[in-house]
């Protein structure tokens, strides 16, 4: 129950609208029949198309290029344009966000040109949705307000409800800004109830019952929710019934009314396992066990989690609810004191992340290159009519001989040049610009992708020397479960951060080298001088450290006789020393790409200021700026 609570943003997809249920083959056969008209057959590619849009955005994509070459053919301007419409939605679903905008923007111009300003309304909501999971708020809040003002220029009541329901929503999602959320969903409730718009009155209810639980006003929260439940239950809408369960059972949860909370999960994993829906059933599993660790009883915890891993297991993949279930396996098995298990768990967790958030940049850095290369497209594209208009402007003043017209024009086609000259100057400043920023994001992105990579052999290992000790020092034994689960604890909580405090990775790494110690035993320490003063103020990049002694484990030779002593200290102003004797191992360690060129590619983001790294006085030493 510590995942946020979501509202439900109010996607326009068209003016027509879908039904619940859409006959496929009913519609292909509309589209194959040639006598029927030309709208006919292009309303049923239409329907067709949205109607695969969540599920099959690449057949949705396919359908919305039939329908906009046959629209092309024919010359139906609205038609091209709710094709390209289409066309934006399966990208936005499949999270080509690029290539989404594009198609909207086409749509968009196209309905400009129609003068169709009620499907207009429509492709600026879905743009402003775009923007707005791409947390670009203003430009969000810029297209769903011109949807708002052509539903009010119209009379359109029930889009401009629909529009209040999607600015609630974009509010809603940046912090402190609650009061507009609710004026927001309070204007759309008016205007629904006025209408009885039982759909709309769902739909803002639900988020209501959302924005009272954030700001744990449980009373309020369950009034809505059950309004919203009663109206599910009136239309026969089960999926939403089920979502607003689940709803009311967090509710529950949180005033400590467990019983009812529990019937609520139980009646939820029903629908949802009626439905088929892997999803919602292994979220309502998820929760479950959640609630269940809540209360301490840890056997109903694991038996719940259980159930939601393997369900997510089903959907295929690494997912979040497969790793909320690790989470909460992991916190139940460290509750009863079964730490091979916990560990087994905290491991399956690290690597679901790790997975989640490598495919993730990697989708952010497939973005980044279209939109690279749109930049590169327009610079090319301005700095080539820049350079046929100057040769246009020479022609025409070699042109001219009068001596009369030359003074006259000569000095109006200089004027024309400049001010053109100036124009695409600045726009191909603005371009370059844009291309650097999407240069510098993209290195952004690498970085990010490189953070991820946790050496594994560090928990095997680790996990290797537990057996041991379990038979032998089963005391010290407990003492490595606990700072091996303080490292993992800290490198899931903290690598997405950009800095930490002095302290914060000094406490880490406390805990890691406490494990370096046991595994190589007398060989090896970690020695840190820092005065007490600088460790909250001043800050770091966290893992910095463990990459640095990491490196220095994996290079160096140590023994008994001549242990490996990495020193910590600080350097003014503000710069950490680290420092390793120089003892390079017999056969050379293999590089992995991770330590040093890592800390270097994320400190060029963060600081003017170089990470500088050689050997001085046989040790190796690495100066890292504090921040």
């Amino acid at each position: 129950m510590q995942k946020k609570y979501a509202l439900f943003f109010w996607l326009v997809l068209g003016a027509a609208g879908l039904t619940a249920q859409v006959n496929a083959d009913s519609l292909w056969q509309m589209w194959h029949n040639s006598s029927l008209h030309d709208t006919t057959r292009l309303r049923a590619l239409n329907t067709l198309a949205f109607s695969y849009a969540n599920s099959k955005p690449d057949s949705a994509r396919i359908v919305a290029e039939l329908q906009l070459a046959f629209a092309r053919g024919k010359k139906m301007v609205i038609w091209q344009a709710r094709a390209l419409n289409s066309m934006g939605l399966a990208c936005r679903v499949q999270s080509d966000y690029p290539k989404a905008i594009q198609h909207y923007e086409e749509s968009i111009r196209l309905l400009k040109q129609a003068g169709d300003r009620s499907n207009l309304a429509s492709v600026y909501g879905n743009l402003a949705d775009v923007y707005r999971i791409q947390s670009d708020l203003p430009k969000a809040i810029d297209y769903i307000s011109k949807t708002l003002a052509l539903a009010e220029a119209t009379g359109d009541r029930k889009k401009a409800a629909d529009a209040y329901v999607s600015i609630a929503t974009m509010y809603y999602e940046y912090p402190g800004n609650e009061g507009k959320t609710l004026e927001y969903l309070n204007k759309a409730r008016l205007v629904y109830e006025s209408l009885k718009s039982e759909v709309g009155l769902t739909l803002v209810y639900g988020n209501l019952s959302a924005v009272y639980l954030d700001r744990e006003d449980y009373d309020k929260a369950l009034e809505f929710n059950e309004k919203t439940i009663a109206l599910q239950k009136k239309q026969g809408n089960t999926l939403g019934l089920a979502t607003s369960l689940h709803n009311r059972a967090t509710i529950f949860g949180y005033q400590g009314r467990h019983r009812e909370a529990m019937a609520d999960f139980n009646r939820e994993i029903e629908i949802f396992s009626d439905l088929g829906d892997l999803e919602g059933l292994a979220d309502a599993y998820n929760s479950m066990g959640e609630l269940w660790l809540h209360q301490g009883r840890y056997i109903l915890a694991i038996d719940a989690c259980e159930k939601a891993l393997q369900t997510a297991r089903q959907m295929g993949g690494p997912n979040l609810e497969a790793q909320y279930a690790c989470e909460c396996l992991y916190h139940a098995y460290l509750e009863q004191g079964n730490y091979r298990q916990a560990l087994l768990f905290l491991q399956q967790t690290m690597n679901l992340k790790d997975s989640l958030q490598q495919y993730e940049t990697a989708q952010r850095l497939k973005q980044l290159e279209v939109q690279r290369q749109i930049a590169f497209d327009s610079l090319n594209r301005v700095q080539e009519k820049f350079q046929l208009e100057m040769t246009h402007q020479q022609a025409i003043r070699r042109k001219d001989r009068t001596v009369g017209l030359v003074a006259a024009t000569g000095l109006g086609l200089l004027v024309i040049a400049l001010v053109r000259m100036l124009y695409f100057r600045r726009r191909s400043q603005r371009l370059q610009v844009e291309s650097d920023a999407m240069a510098r994001q993209q290195l952004l992105n690498e970085v990010a992708l490189l953070r991820t990579q946790v050496n594994p052999h560090f928990l095997f290992n680790s996990l290797s020397i537990l057996t041991s000790l379990v038979h032998v020092d089963a005391l010290l034994a407990e003492q490595f479960i606990d700072q091996l689960s303080r490292s993992y604890r800290y490198i899931l909580e903290q690598k997405e951060n950009t800095l930490v405090s002095l302290r914060t990775e000094l406490e880490f790494i406390q805990s890691y080298a406490f494990l370096l110690k046991i595994r190589f035993e007398n060989k090896f320490d970690v020695q840190i001088d820092l005065p007490e003063e600088v460790l909250d103020h001043l800050k770091i990049a966290p893992l910095t450290l463990q990459l640095l002694i990491e490196n220095a484990v994996k290079h160096n030779r140590m023994s008994v006789k001549e242990p490996l002593v990495v020193t910590v200290s600080i350097e003014q102003p503000q710069t950490l020393l680290v420092k390793n004797p120089l003892r390079p191992r017999t056969t050379p360690a293999v590089s992995t790409g991770m330590g040093l060129q890592n800390i270097m590619n994320r400190y060029a983001l963060l600081t003017d200021q170089p990470v500088w790294a050689g050997e001085a006085e046989d040790q190796f030493v690495v100066k890292v700026p504090l921040l």
